[in-house]
């Protein structure tokens, strides 16, 4: 082993050590290099990044606060019934089973659209997008009506 490579290997475990360390929470506060190199008041110069209607905040803690509640008052989707039925289902209802993501459920009803309705699961794979295992792995979340 050359000098480089004692140099480059010393540097590697001088980090992974450092890194152990701080994940023991050693450094649970700023250290003097972060004191210099944050501004003075860091914590107002983060809220200034938070992106929070038109409210006056003065500290982390309130601009905290006020993600969490922005976040709650944030509709989220209801996952439908299981199973449910491949012809009547919507792109949304579809991207609630496991490997269907938008643009497989958009194929999926316009398949639906120009070819007619789903009879079996084996129709799903007429499908572009959609094999033996994704076929296997979506037919237990849907029915054929």
């Amino acid at each position: 082993m050359n000098v480089a490579e004692k140099k480059f290997l010393f540097l590697a475990l001088f980090l992974f050590a450092l890194g152990g360390i701080s994940r023991l929470g050693a450094f649970n506060k700023l250290s003097p290099l972060e004191n210099i190199l944050l501004p003075i008041n860091y914590e107002a110069a983060i809220v200034d990044t938070v992106a929070v209607d038109t409210v006056s905040i003065d500290t982390l803690a309130e601009a905290e606060e006020q993600l969490k509640i922005q976040k709650a008052k944030a509709p989220k989707k209801k996952a439908p019934a299981f199973p449910i039925s491949i012809n009547t289902a919507s792109k949304d209802d579809l991207c609630f089973i496991k490997g269907v993501g938008p643009s497989l459920a958009q194929k999926i009803i316009d398949h639906r659209e120009t070819k007619g309705s789903f009879r079996s699961a084996k129709d799903l794979e007429k499908v572009s997008g959609i094999g033996a295992k994704k076929r296997m792995a979506i037919e237990e979340f849907v029915k054929f009506d």
